[in-house]
Parts: structure tokens; C-alpha cells; sequence
């Protein structure tokens, strides 16, 4: 038998090395990926999550009442909204300051978390928030 016309491995496909290039993204926390403006308002967006989610896991168990759960995400989103309006905005627009994506998919996270896991009271806890964050900006703006 002549094997020398025999190939031994065949070449790498590029599709696997986007798998694996893939998978060592996902290893790394959201601040510590590519491409990341604001690392340190993207951790303390994350962080601002696991508390919510501690939240829901308290709220489930009775082990908060309907006031402390509202205030406690008060605090939460005025925390993000701090951020959010520090870090994501640029003032320097014509009409309105404009939010970075970066900051903006957080607040849209929070929102739908918010609604999803906390019903009316997550929605009256963003509602603040929302109207925290436009007069925010509106300040801010009216000092470019």
C-alpha cells in the first residue's frame, strides 16, 4: 500500500478557532473584555445587578418588606443612573447630550429586570430613576 499520497490531519477550520477565540471571551468579566471605555463603571454596573438579584431572592422569601425592597432599588438605580450620566453621556452634542451604548444597555437591562422580577415596584423604582437620569443629564447639559 503507497502512503505517501495520504494527508495526516487536515487544516484547521476557521470556524473553530472563532469557537475557541468565542469561548475565551466569555471567561472574561464584562469590564475586563475588548473594547471596554469605562471598565470601572462597567464593574460597578455588574456589581449593581448581583444586588438586585440577591434582592429578588430576598423579596421571594418574605425576608423584605415592600418599603425596603422599594428603597433598596431607589439606591440601586440611583447608583446606575450616577454612572450612567458620569460615565455614558457626552454633553458636547448641539441638540441633547447623547449616552454611550456602553452605559445604555445596563439602564435597558435594569429596566426590564426591574419589571420583570419586582412588578409595580420595580417599575415606581425606575420611573424614579428614568426621571432622576433626564434631570441629571438636563443639568449637566446646561453647564456646556
Amino acid at each position: 500500500m503507497n502512503t505517501q499520497n495520504v494527508k495526516i490531519a487536515a487544516p484547521e477550520s476557521s470556524e473553530r478557532w472563532n469557537e475557541e477565540d468565542q469561548c475565551v471571551s466569555e471567561t472574561l468579566e464584562p469590564w475586563e473584555r475588548p473594547g471596554v471605555k469605562h471598565p470601572d463603571a462597567v464593574r460597578l454596573m455588574e456589581k449593581q445587578f448581583e444586588y438586585m438579584d440577591d434582592l429578588k431572592d430576598l423579596f421571594a422569601c418574605y425576608s423584605t418588606t415592600e418599603e425596603g425592597l422599594e428603597q433598596a432599588l431607589y439606591e440601586i438605580f440611583m447608583r446606575m443612573t450616577e454612572q450612567a450620566a458620569y460615565w455614558g453621556a457626552d454633553y458636547k452634542q448641539l441638540d441633547k447630550p447623547k449616552v454611550d451604548y456602553e452605559m445604555v444597555k445596563y439602564w435597558v437591562r435594569a429596566m426590564r429586570f426591574a419589571h420583570e422580577h419586582f412588578g409595580k415596584i420595580g417599575e415606581r423604582a425606575w420611573e424614579h430613576a428614568r426621571y432622576r437620569f433626564a434631570i441629571s443629564l438636563a443639568i449637566e447639559y446646561s453647564y456646556n
